[in-house]
């Protein structure tokens, strides 16, 4: 069974490509990518927090930052 991917499922995956890129692009060491990502992970909680709102943006990141796509994929129209 083919399941065929949404433009929303298409972008995220671009997005999480180019973030891969520039990670190691910039990254000189295990302590930049560290950095980096919680970097993201501060950036993605600001994000939610502007774009959702203050209960929106508190529910994805209670329910977990790790599974983006199906936290976010209903987010997308």
């Amino acid at each position: 069974m083919l399941i065929s991917k949404t433009n929303a499922d298409l972008r995220l995956e671009e997005f999480f490509i180019s973030l891969m890129e520039m990670i190691e692009k910039t990254s000189k060491t295990s302590e930049d990518s560290i950095l980096l990502a919680g970097a993201m992970v501060s950036m993605a909680k600001v994000l939610y927090f502007q774009e959702l709102g203050p209960t929106e943006g508190q529910e994805i990141l209670d329910k977990g930052i790790f599974d983006f796509v199906e936290i976010l994929k209903p987010t997308i129209h």
